[in-house]
């Protein structure tokens, strides 16, 4: 198994493999007691059941966290914390969708280690190589992304002397001396807002690595298809076996889609769902409440959150494109120095070929760029309503 720095340099002799690209998000599931190590233990069991209990407590805590902080702050923390509030009610659902289904993501390894086997030229292993790499920037850039949300938010509040998310902690209400309490609430609430953060970028991360993967393969099969009928030392039989193996190739991918799509189906759909209202309350607090130091943080959670919708919209849309590209490649390549047979068995494929690879979520709607896009014109539009009605000025009215 690579190192971490040897998977983003793509560094290493041995040829790179589709299925090492995923081996940073299986890593951060089991450092964090997501995904159960093997052999099972008694403190690997303690491990896990730690990892459960902070995850699938924060909807509480952050709920009651922001019940104690309305009632006697200003609008511009309440909508602070409300925003990330929101966010977290869908964490443990999204996580949950994860471990009850993370057998189905680890069945398409070996299907994967199938089609790297039949590219072995150096354009498959470069394709291969390049994949990795760009999963292994990927992850950085979204983590650090995330970082820089928690970073900038416990920044500010050591400067406002106050807490950065306010959420709720009850067994430090026992400790009397203010600064100790404030100061221990202080570091637990950041240590444990970057335990949830690593969790939400694995969530967001993996069906974004997974289509990524589907792509690499299908401009794969795409440049293998193009060259059918183009080698004159190949009899027809072995043009014929060439084809059957692409056929079989492609039939393998759709078995991919199908597994992973059944997973992140579920969990985009629970962030997309709840995507439009955090915007929207993004948008009237920037806009309307903030001042200067929530304002930064609302710029940062605003690019946090839409890099959790957006990366994965985008590679799916890319993907159907590619497939466009895979019919296109069946329908020009050298099929008149193919027989006959190959001939019926290309026109099969081509027909299926013309079928992209999509995903839909939760069976409501497509994920790509367009659903992106109409969610944030959705939020923009709410947005756009409340400010005309007056919902701001009303609010402000009444604090006032």
């Amino acid at each position: 198994m690579r190192t971490f720095f040897d998977l983003y340099y793509g560094r290493g002799s041995e040829e790179f493999e589709t299925n090492e690209s995923f081996q940073m998000i299986f890593s951060c599931w089991a450092l964090l007691g997501i995904k159960p190590l093997k052999p099972y233990g008694f403190l690997r069991s303690l491990h896990v059941a730690f990892g459960c209990i902070c995850l699938f407590m924060c909807p509480v805590v952050f709920v009651v966290g922001f019940m104690q902080v309305s009632q006697n702050s200003s609008m511009t923390v309440i909508l602070t914390t409300l925003q990330a509030t929101v966010n977290a009610l869908g964490l443990p659902l999204k996580t949950l969708v994860v471990v009850l289904y993370i057998d189905r993501l680890r069945s398409v390894e070996p299907i994967f280690k199938s089609l790297d086997g039949r590219y072995q030229n150096p354009q498959g292993r470069f394709a291969r190589r390049e994949h990795v790499i760009q999963s292994a920037h990927l992850f950085v850039t979204l983590l650090a992304l995330y970082f820089a949300y928690c970073t900038v938010s416990w920044l500010t509040s050591v400067f406002t002397h106050t807490q950065p998310l306010n959420i709720w902690l009850p067994l430090l209400d026992w400790i009397p001396h203010p600064s100790i309490h404030f100061w221990l609430h202080f570091l637990i609430e950041v240590v444990y807002l970057y335990f949830l953060l690593i969790i939400q970028c694995m969530n967001d991360l993996y069906p974004a690595v997974y289509i990524k993967a589907l792509r690499t393969h299908i401009i794969l099969l795409a440049e293998r298809v193009s060259r059918l009928g183009e080698n004159p030392e190949l009899t027809d039989e072995d043009n014929y076996h060439e084809l059957i193996d692409c056929v079989r190739s492609h039939q393998e991918l759709l078995q991919i889609s199908r597994a992973v799509g059944s997973v992140f189906s579920i969990t985009v759909f629970i962030q997309l769902t709840i995507a439009a209202a955090i915007l929207c309350v993004c948008m009237l607090n920037f806009f309307l409440f903030a001042d200067a130091n929530h304002r930064a943080i609302t710029i940062v959670y605003y690019g946090c959150l839409v890099m959790q919708t957006s990366l994965t919209c985008y590679q799916a849309s890319m993907l159907e494109v590619d497939c466009v590209k895979l019919a296109n490649a069946i329908f020009h390549c050298n099929w008149w120095n193919m027989d006959r047979r190959s001939r019926r068995v290309l026109i099969y494929f081509l027909h299926r070929a013309q079928k992209e690879i999509s995903f839909v979520a939760v069976k409501f709607f497509k994920i790509n760029l367009g659903t992106f896009l109409s969610i944030a014109k959705f939020s923009f539009s709410l947005y756009t309503f409340m400010n005309k009605v007056g919902v701001g000025e009303n609010i402000k009215y009444q604090l006032e």
